[in-house]
């Protein structure tokens, strides 16, 4: 297993993904001096975003066609879900917020030989997973 999304589990023969990129940010509030540099508050944790891309062979056996419209239907339904990947580092809860998929090589019936696809995943949990402290040093 590579990661688990809710009940999702990416793996080769379902859907795995090449890069997996996470942004986060935290926001702090700024108040201009007379002659100076602005000063900055911090004011809280920002958002973290968790884009993951990668291709389906299905011909080969790398991923199926319909994992894709089976994490649409998850989108659809605006559920968030746990996010952790095979070594269980817990990602957090996330959303879907946008799913791209690019069909090429296509068969005489239509039906693609590669399918690119991307999914943008966006943290909206604060307090229903509690992250570990680390110890101080």
């Amino acid at each position: 297993m590579l990661m688990a999304f809710g009940q999702f589990v990416f793996e080769t023969d379902t859907l795995s993904f090449t890069e997996l990129q996470r942004q986060r940010s935290w926001n702090h509030a700024s108040n201009p001096v007379a002659q100076g540099r602005a000063k900055r508050q911090y004011i809280g944790v920002g958002d973290e975003t968790v884009s993951l891309s990668g291709l389906i062979y299905e011909a080969q056996g790398f991923g199926k066609r319909q994992s894709v419209d089976d994490l649409a239907m998850m989108a659809v339904r605006g559920t968030a879900y746990t996010l952790v990947d095979g070594s269980g580092y817990l990602y957090g809860v996330y959303i879907i917020e946008g799913l791209d998929d690019s069909r090429s090589i296509l068969l005489f019936n239509g039906v693609p030989r590669k399918i690119d696809f991307a999914i943008k995943l966006t943290r909206v949990d604060d307090d229903r997973v509690q992250q570990p402290e680390r110890p101080a040093t």
